[in-house]
């Protein structure tokens, strides 16, 4: 934030004494610093709500599988144990 320049651009150049006094602003770094600074401001405090709907649904999906699977052969050993 220290090489914005007064009208909201960005410097790239500096002079010998590490100031960029003199320097004119340039368009690229602007930009890029724009697209870097927008990034941070759409994040959450909390990592969780920045994941994607559908990979919290896919996972969801799978543990309800996983569980059922699991469910079904434990009925199944029960079943096995009462015919002996």
């Amino acid at each position: 934030m220290r090489s914005q320049g007064p009208d909201g651009g960005f410097h790239t150049s500096y002079d010998q004494i590490g100031t960029y006094a003199g320097t004119q602003e340039n368009a690229e770094t602007t930009s890029i610093v724009m697209i870097a600074i927008s990034s941070l401001s759409g994040s959450t405090p909390f990592p969780f709500f920045s994941i994607p709907p559908w990979i919290i649904y896919l996972y969801t999906g799978l543990a309800v599988v996983a569980v059922g699977a699991v469910v079904t052969v434990l009925v199944l050993q029960q079943r096995k144990r009462k015919q002996f």
